[in-house]
């Protein structure tokens, strides 16, 4: 009986003492702000039966920062998601530490030193796209490119 009741007890703890990971849907909406990202990877995760779409994304906030951070967020079901790809992060208001991936995209209110990471990014990841495409395709996908886009003229 005594063996029994050593054993219950030290399960239950054991049980208790686990911390589960927390999730977005654990938090309030606003206690959260948003920050501009880079995707550093978007692997499919490492289950077969799991849809494609669901991946491993990891990625890098506060660009501006000399030492950014990094997160990493597991089993997203993210189609978009991409290695390289500029992302909209969300961090907690008190602490920077707990962030999520918000959605691809580029905020519209990016300090000067966003602006000069983002491009210097993109033309590496231009580069990278121009060595592996042929010259033909290559042409024809930037044709129209931000430096001749006249939409952004006012």
């Amino acid at each position: 009986m005594r063996k029994t009741l050593n054993i219950l007890l030290i399960l239950s703890f054991g049980l208790f003492s686990c911390k589960s990971e927390k999730k977005y849907s654990d938090y309030d909406e606003t206690d959260f702000y948003e920050v501009q990202g880079i995707i550093n990877y978007a692997n499919p995760t490492s289950d077969p039966f799991d849809s494609t779409i669901e991946k491993n994304v990891s990625f890098t906030y506060f660009l501006d920062r000399p030492n950014p951070k990094t997160g990493i967020e597991n089993n997203l079901e993210m189609f978009e998601a991409q290695n390289g790809y500029p992302l909209i992060v969300l961090v907690h208001k008190e602490d920077e530490n707990i962030s999520f991936y918000g959605r691809v995209g580029i905020l519209e209110n990016l300090n000067e030193k966003e602006k000069e990471f983002l491009s210097k990014h993109i033309e590496k990841e231009m580069s990278k796209l121009k060595k592996k495409t042929p010259e033909y395709i290559y042409n024809a996908l930037i044709k129209d490119s931000v430096k001749e886009n006249k939409t952004d003229k006012k």
